[in-house]
């Protein structure tokens, strides 16, 4: 009796150990993000543990752990266990390893994806995901348990099903704004609370392997002796790598080498030696760096590395089982094992991606452009911080170009050091002479206005089309984006030289200046080559309108001389776009240039709709 009640008080350690996997994931990834979506990826593992906690013990236990069904599915009657202490500890020390599952998804999909849309995910694999899997391999009743595959306690029935969900979310929800253009990717927020964050986890692991052998004696000494040792394994191979690869010792990769050679021995913990621990790690360790090549080079989106870990090194740890068995039964196993692996995976990912490919018809899966660039944490949650607040005020101080009065923020904020820094620049600022003053306003012209026409050069004008964009999803309009090409202006510069041509130019701008006042901005984008953006059309007529107007100003004739008057024509691309368009600032360019060309091509003077 005595030793049944230590068992039961082990696997209720454990429990609690494997709990703390929750606020080490939670660290991880929100020291993975960046600092605008750090908040927003903490309360998502924080309501996945809610969410999938409350649907495994009432529903969940009974669908994994009730009497099965031809072995694909069980169920028993709500809170069958609660009469027993020790299956009342069980189903809580499984409910740990189902939150698990559901929380590697959250990191893998960080940064773009709605809050809702993650309450909506973690829901659908509590209940539908998790439990019928974990039937067919964790109930001894189960088709995949009657077969022999063995997981001992989740490298696929936790991990790779958490990846193979995460896979599906993220290819239908995409990869965040510009991340495969940026050669090193994104800043992570603080690396510090990452590595914090695994050191929970692997705290965790220790119940989550050892609490697997619902007993505590020798053999589980030796599971636990197990996990540290890959789980070392996996980080040293990462410290190795990184300075060999990258020149130094990588944060990100050491940590990840640590959890991936955990997952990686989470299968065999009961069956590997410790000397078999170490080839385990490392393992795990080239399986996560091979996942991490996979996911780059078809450009799937893992904000964290959580496939890469979880589902590639899953894997191989399943696979990995087969060794372990005598050498005649290797191969049997091993097809056993990726039986095991191959189904589970079809079921995981099948089920997810079409499960969310339906909700695309009801909900918006994935965060608007604007959200996405603001940051989740304000955008959905209205929750900042001191680096936001520090760049609001900034912003504002740019804007009323009023910098009399210092920036104040919390002193012993992330943003202190900054904020100080900033209000000696504009002390500094404050103090110049008028000569200094007009010397910089000179420059900033110079950068950001051409200096023949005085029109705005290209950066002013994308700055006010993205601002166009963003503005969109807070207030539908409709705008004009006109690229307008000079006919004859090539013929003209060679026949009466450059000054003829710079006035030309001059001339053009000035009557551009005149037609858009107030209700847009022209820019000078190359050459005899023009952008106008007009804001806020009532309609495609207006809009035509416009562009006749334009076409019929810039065929006026232009005086280069006192004896001379020069006649040039232009041809325009317009491109009308509204909230509906979700057009970047590159596509709109290219398609209002593409109409010009049409334009040209039709014989010049006219203008044509993208």
């Amino acid at each position: 009796m005595e030793v049944e009640l230590l068992d039961t008080l082990w696997v209720l350690l454990s429990a609690i150990l494997v709990a703390f996997m929750q606020p080490g994931f939670t660290a991880l990834e929100a020291g993975q993000t960046r600092a605008k979506n750090s908040i927003s990826t903490a309360i998502k593992n924080t309501s996945d543990f809610l969410i999938s906690f409350i649907v495994f013990i009432i529903f969940g236990a009974s669908i994994m752990l009730g009497n099965s069904i031809s072995g694909w599915i069980g169920w028993n009657q709500l809170f069958f266990y609660e009469g027993s202490l020790s299956e009342i500890v069980f189903v809580l020390f499984q409910a740990m390893f189902a939150s698990t599952a559901v929380t590697i998804i959250s990191g893998a999909i960080a940064e773009r994806t709605r809050y809702p849309t993650y309450l909506l995910i973690a829901i659908w694999v509590s209940l539908v995901v998790y439990p019928v899997q974990a039937h067919w391999i964790w109930n001894e009743a189960g088709w995949l348990a009657q077969m022999g595959f063995v997981d001992f306690a989740g490298s696929t029935v936790v991990h790779s099903v958490g990846g193979w969900a995460a896979l599906a979310a993220i290819i239908i929800i995409g990869p965040r704004l510009g991340r495969f253009e940026l050669k090193n990717g994104f800043e992570k927020s603080n690396l510090a609370l990452s590595a914090l964050g695994i050191f929970f986890i692997w705290l965790g692991w220790i119940g989550f392997n050892g609490g697997s052998m619902l007993a505590l004696n020798h053999k589980t000494g030796i599971v636990i002796l197990n996990t540290l040792i890959s789980g070392s394994i996996g980080g040293i191979a990462g410290l190795i790598y990184s300075r060999y690869v990258f020149g130094y010792y990588d944060v990100s990769t050491i940590m990840h080498g640590i959890l991936a050679g955990l997952v990686c021995i989470t299968a065999s913990a009961n069956l590997a030696q410790p000397i078999d621990a170490i080839f385990i790690g490392i393992v795990g360790y080239l399986s996560y760096e091979f996942g991490r090549y996979v996911l780059v080079k078809f450009q799937i989106d893992d904000a964290i590395d959580a496939i890469p870990v979880h589902l590639f090194a899953g894997i191989s740890g399943t696979l990995a089982v087969a060794f372990f068995y005598p050498q005649d039964q290797i191969f049997h196993q091993l097809g056993v094992q990726l039986i095991g692996v191959l189904t589970v995976g079809v079921y995981a990912f099948t089920t997810s991606y079409l499960f969310l490919k339906m909700a695309t018809h009801f909900m918006r899966l994935r965060a608007s452009e604007a959200d996405e660039i603001i940051g989740l944490n304000i955008s959905e949650h209205n929750a900042s911080n001191s680096m936001t607040d520090l760049a609001q005020m900034m912003h504002r101080q740019a804007k009323s170009k009023d910098f009399s009065q210092k920036i104040m923020v919390e002193p012993y904020a992330d943003a202190a050091l900054i904020a100080e820094f900033y209000n000696n620049v504009t002390s500094a600022f404050n103090k110049l002479t008028d000569e200094n003053q007009s010397l910089i306003a000179e420059i900033a012209y110079r950068a950001n206005y051409d200096q023949l026409t005085g029109l705005p050069k290209r950066q002013l004008l994308f700055t006010e089309l993205e601002k166009a964009i963003v503005h969109l999803e807070i207030e539908p309009q409709m705008h004009g984006l006109y690229f307008v090409d000079l006919d004859g202006f090539k013929q003209a510069n060679d026949q009466f030289g450059h000054d003829a041509g710079d006035e030309i130019l001059k001339a053009v701008a000035k009557r551009m200046q005149l037609l858009v006042r107030k209700i847009g901005m022209a820019a000078r984008f190359g050459g005899d080559e023009f952008v106008i953006l007009i804001l806020e059309l009532n309609n495609e007529t207006e809009a035509a309108n416009f562009a006749e107007k334009l076409l019929e100003s810039i065929r006026q004739p232009v005086q280069i001389s006192e004896q001379r008057m020069i006649e040039i024509d232009s041809s325009i691309g317009l491109k009308i776009f509204n909230q509906d368009s979700n057009m970047s600032i590159d596509s709109l360019i290219k398609d209002a240039d593409s109409a010009m060309y049409v334009a040209k091509k039709r014989g010049k003077g006219t203008w044509v709709l993208a």
